[in-house]
């Protein structure tokens, strides 16, 4: 289902189609070019060409008479926006019919618009063969080098740790000096960071940065939730869009800070988070979560419009994963049950209305499944379901995750090393997979976790199958790099298994957990939690490579030589 601005507009008198083969079949038939316009839902400028260049009469007529027109939203099609993307959004690109490339633009008004359309026109009935030899086809990527990279060894985390550290802004929080985006993900890798070296600077800086986004204008302090992204690097110039899967990282982070600190401010946020969820993004009738929440002036650019409130109202199977944890943490940290049944919904919804019959998951739901086997959605979706064996002891979350690694290394892993992001090819530059560092971390991290579990060592080398590709590649990745770094430091690492026992949200629970990540200067402790009757006083399982090392019930037994002295009986 195509969707347009929610302001007055004309632009579905356009016959847009539906990216797939069909499409650029019947280009191929017509002999016409394609125009493929990729929009988001909460995007301004996108929203502006729908009621300004895209309602145009002559745009109009242009567009069904002389192209195959194509419209994608990136959000239902991230494989679709990760190869014509450029710089943003709109992205409109001119495609030959058997899908060549020709060019890409962005915004354009609407005699500009216009202008193009006509030339592109033009040139193709006068000049096609030029024009279709200036087209560029997908390639192969090429086999990684060896010598282009770097082994994966400690020296690649620190890299990647003191680029992550440098761009971290002091005077503002976050992360680069210009725009700010969410980056969830480094806030993580400096926490992992401050547990296993003690640096106190790294957990500064997270703290700081959460204080610095709360009290600007990027939080959202009348509805709740945080919008995307700041334009301005003091937080203050926000778009308006929140987008769940930034709720679910933040309240992952507000967690871990208030493990690692008590601190009350830092739990109240993560609750605030967590009512903004069920208050603004819940789907009541199917239990699991909205995409985003959007707001749009009556008028455009009419400052004494009133705002409304827009709702994504589609089910995101990534980002609902990565909520489900943000909610499985919520209840064994603090002791929200209704988080427990919330998360045990949720990831019922992924089963069973986002697993596809021949492997792998669905990336969304509009009442029916689309876009299946996406690389994103099966390492998302087997993370929370490993997450949940490991705080519910459910032995089904476990055979679900398996399934789901299973399907990753059969439908996503190349031969050179590295998880192809799309299982299944499709026309113009979708012929051609591709390997992205992003979500090889996400894969690699979902690996040695499984390991972790299990002690399967063949999911190590799954992991390592993930990152060899990208050793080296990092730097050009900025602060989106440091979920790289993270998987690696736990990969290099001999696990370490600490299952907490105890009654959820209570302080001894908290306490051993503090201790067990802090105290031990250990680069892989892999927390588990196991529900005890209240009342009963908490302690913690030490486990080494399947070995149950012993139990400590006192936070200050938490020391390296304790788990030496254990280990050594």
């Amino acid at each position: 289902m195509f969707r347009f601005s929610v302001r007055p507009n004309r632009a579905h008198l356009i016959d847009w189609r539906e990216w797939g083969e069909d499409a650029f079949e019947e280009a191929r038939q017509q002999d016409k070019p394609v125009v493929l316009f990729i929009t988001a839902f909460w995007c301004g400028f996108c929203q502006r060409m729908d009621e300004n260049a895209l309602s145009d009469n002559e745009t109009i007529a242009l567009l069904n008479a002389f192209f195959i027109p194509i419209r994608v939203e990136e959000s239902q099609r991230p494989d679709v926006d990760l190869r014509y993307n450029q710089n943003g959004w709109p992205s409109i690109a001119i495609l030959t019919p058997d899908g060549g490339h020709l060019f890409t633009v962005n915004y354009m008004g609407t005699d500009p618009f216009v202008d193009l359309l006509v030339r592109t026109v033009t040139q193709f009935r006068s000049d096609k063969d030029s024009l279709l030899q200036s087209a560029t086809h997908p390639q192969l990527a090429d086999s990684p080098q060896e010598n282009d990279s770097q082994p994966l060894a400690a020296a690649l985390v620190g890299e990647i740790a003191g680029m992550v550290e440098g761009l971290g802004d002091r005077e503002n929080g976050g992360y680069g000096s210009y725009f700010k985006f969410i980056h969830a993900e480094a806030n993580e890798l400096l926490l992992y960071l401050y547990e296993t070296s003690g640096e106190t600077a790294y957990l500064d800086h997270v703290t700081f940065t959460l204080g610095k986004m709360l009290q600007s204008e990027t939080f959202h302090s009348e509805d709740g939730g945080f919008f995307r992204y700041s334009s301005k690097p003091d937080w203050n110039e926000p778009h308006p869009e929140k987008l769940l899967e930034d709720q679910a990282s933040l309240i992952g982070n507000f967690l871990h800070v208030y493990l690692l600190t008590g601190g009350e401010a830092y739990r109240k946020s993560a609750e605030e988070l967590l009512e903004f969820l069920d208050s603004t993004l819940l789907d009541t009738d199917g239990g699991a979560f909205f995409g985003c929440q959007d707001y749009m002036r009556t008028e455009d650019r009419v400052e004494s419009s009133p705002m409304i409130s827009v709702i994504d109202n589609y089910i995101y199977c990534d980002a609902n994963a990565r909520t489900a944890i943000a909610l499985l943490d919520a209840w064994w940290i603090l002791g929200r049950e209704d988080c427990r049944k919330r998360a045990r919904l949720v990831l019922e919804v992924l089963w069973k209305s986002l697993r596809a019959s021949d492997g792998g998951m669905y990336h969304y739901s509009d009442g029916e499944p689309h876009a299946p086997g996406l690389l994103a959605d099966t390492a998302a979706a087997g993370g929370a379901f490993l997450k949940a064996y490991s705080v519910l002891q459910d032995e089904k979350y476990l055979d679900r995750a398996k399934l789901l690694a299973a399907d990753l290394v059969s439908m996503h892993r190349s031969a050179d090393g590295g998880f192809f992001d799309i299982s299944r090819k499709g026309p113009a530059n979708l012929q051609v997979p591709i390997a992205e560092l992003p979500q090889n971390a996400t894969v690699a991290s979902f690996f040695v976790r499984l390991s972790d579990m299990t002690g399967e060592l063949t999911y190590r080398e799954e992991a390592v199958s993930a990152l060899k590709r990208f050793a080296g590649a990092h730097r050009q990745f900025g602060a989106f790099a440091a979920g790289f770094g993270q998987a690696l430091a736990r990969l290099l690492t001999l696990p370490l298994v600490v299952t907490i026992n105890g009654s959820p949200g209570s302080p001894d629970v908290r306490d051993l957990t503090l201790a067990a990540t802090t105290q031990l200067g250990h680069g892989d402790v892999l927390i588990n939690f196991q529900e005890v009757s209240q009342g009963t006083d908490a302690w913690a399982d030490i486990q080494m490579r399947g070995r149950l090392l012993g139990s400590i019930s006192d936070p200050a037994h938490f020391k390296p030589n304790r788990i030496r002295e254990l280990a050594g009986n």
